[in-house]
């Protein structure tokens, strides 16, 4: 078994996992009232919601692409490259496909009827949910989009997930990892992202529709492979913990100057450069700091962790579907818009946690549709602290 550092659970990375998946209810519950485009729009939007998104816009689906990349190198483990391929396609490309026929047709039908597009009932309207693809068409993968491309950039980053987890691999990325902490090399991470902002933004067409999102490849590639990278050196992840501070204090300055600069400049002249450079660095402080902060104050392992990490899959393929008939609902009845974002949100959270707890999981046939393992297997509670794997993996327990 390998003794690579990402191979073990951390407790950090689960954290993050569930509050990046989780926070989508929150994001998605309140696009209605955002202002923005959507497939179901309030008469009236929330000022002060459309700010707070607009701000976790830009760190929110990078720490979902990062946190990803951790759980790839840790789900690959020791297997071998056929059936870690395998395994990918199971959990990831068998619930995309049922998803987008069971759980999405809903979403595109009460966009139709609320904007007028079609009258009858769905069962009327289901049997055009497969003719042409969305917007013009009905097929869709709507918020599933990020499965096809964690999907399609693990199969085409593998040959660094291999070598990553060899020991040579394990030696040259600590070497690299504790180069980067002596030298402050790690602020220099923002420029790739910079860089397919600058250069692949304007030849892409089709975001997040996979083909021809140049910069969505990219961009989402790097997150992932810095994921990998992060969680599996300590040198590293110490250095984070450390900085946590700093990183928090960069990214600060640099939305309010991306806010004041860009967001608010009233038609003023845009210069890319300049906003890609200030939209890299900005995604990948907050990055910084909030995986420093995870390090240093999510370490424990409640029973509850085990079972919300088990979750996240699940809720995350049904949320957007109960977020758009609550909120179709919600409009129709004309509810407030602040109670109407905190209805939606409620009952999110509410409904895919029954349709999770009473029919998803305990259900063996329905377990691998929603990217489980067909049998429920208690989860294995983490190595102590003697263990010689667990000492390869920095102790944030104090202050340094």
């Amino acid at each position: 078994m390998s003794n690579h550092p990402s191979t073990v659970r951390r407790a950090d990375l689960d954290w993050l996992r569930v509050f990046a998946f989780g926070f989508l209810i929150l994001y998605h519950s309140g696009m209605a009232y955002s202002g923005w485009n959507w497939h179901l729009t309030a008469p009236t939007q929330i000022e002060w919601l459309r700010d707070c998104m607009r701000f976790v816009n830009r760190w929110r689906m990078p720490l979902v692409f990062l946190v990803s990349g951790g759980a790839v190198a840790l789900a690959l483990g020791s297997k071998s490259p056929l059936a870690f391929v395998k395994d990918r396609l199971k959990r990831l490309l068998l619930p995309l496909a049922f998803a987008m026929i069971v759980i999405v047709p809903p979403q595109v039908y009460l966009e139709r009827v609320f904007r007028g597009q079609f009258a009858g009932s769905f069962l009327e309207w289901l049997p055009q949910a497969f003719t042409g693809t969305y917007p013009a068409g009905n097929m869709s993968w709507h918020h599933l989009w990020f499965l096809a491309y964690v999907l399609v950039l693990t199969l085409v980053l593998l040959p660094y997930f291999l070598w990553a987890r060899t020991p040579g691999g394990v030696v040259a990325q600590t070497a690299a990892a504790r180069t980067m902490a002596r030298m402050g090399l790690h602020w220099l991470m923002p420029l790739p992202l910079a860089a397919s902002l600058l250069w692949l933004a304007p030849l892409s067409r089709n975001i997040n529709g996979l083909v021809g999102d140049w910069n969505g490849l990219v961009y989402n590639g790097v997150l992932l492979v810095y994921g990998a990278f992060i969680f599996g050196t300590p040198a590293l992840l110490v250095l984070l913990h450390r900085q946590r501070w700093i990183s928090l204090a960069v990214g600060v300055v640099a939305y309010a100057t991306l806010d004041l600069v860009f967001f608010e400049s009233q038609g003023q002249p845009f210069s890319r450069p300049l906003y890609a450079v200030l939209s890299g660095v900005n995604t990948t402080v907050w990055l910084f700091a909030i995986v420093g902060f995870a390090a240093r104050h999510l370490t424990a392992r409640p029973p509850f962790l085990a079972r919300a990490t088990e979750a996240v899959f699940p809720f995350y393929i049904l949320h957007q579907t109960v977020t758009v008939i609550a909120v179709y609902w919600i409009l129709k009845l004309g509810v407030a818009p602040t109670p109407g974002f905190l209805l939606a949100a409620a009952a999110t959270f509410l409904v895919s946690w029954v349709i999770y707890d009473w029919v998803v999981r305990p259900i063996p046939l329905l377990r691998p549709l929603f990217g489980l393992k067909a049998a429920y297997r208690k989860i294995v509670r983490p190595l102590s602290a003697g263990s010689s794997r667990t000492r390869l993996m920095p102790n944030f327990s104090s202050e340094r």
